[in-house]
């Protein structure tokens, strides 16, 4: 994937571990507060997303400080993809399903990509 006259790599990924087991961790429903993922992006800026995703459920992305977290993106569904999204540097990122009903089966990644040198591993 291309993103302006630069390549994305994998700049971070979500905070250890870096596959979320939604039977082990739930997923909020949409009345809950959106579960972290990422503390801080560091010093990172990120220009998409790509995700696996095996809930088969639709998945917010949040950006934002605890109770004022602000839906970014929409990911899942049971896809393997990649989506633009900016996500500023610094910034605290969490999801919550996109219906009422917590999601509690099956695993997603997220993957966030920037440009520049590949930081595979960096948070």
């Amino acid at each position: 994937m291309s993103y302006g006259s630069g390549t994305l790599f994998p700049i971070y990924f979500i905070d250890p571990p870096s596959l979320l087991n939604t039977y082990v961790t739930n997923i909020p429903g949409s009345g809950g507060s959106p579960l972290q993922v990422v503390a801080d992006s560091g010093l990172r800026a990120a220009f998409a997303i790509g995700f696996v995703d095996t809930t088969g459920d639709w998945i917010g992305i949040y950006l934002g400080p605890v109770g004022f977290e602000t839906l970014l993106t929409i990911v899942g569904g049971g896809q393997v993809s990649c989506v633009p999204a900016v996500i500023p540097h610094n910034s605290r990122v969490s999801v919550r399903s996109m219906t009422a009903t917590p999601i509690t089966n099956g695993n997603i990644t997220l993957t966030f990509l920037g440009q520049g040198l590949s930081m595979v591993g960096a948070s």
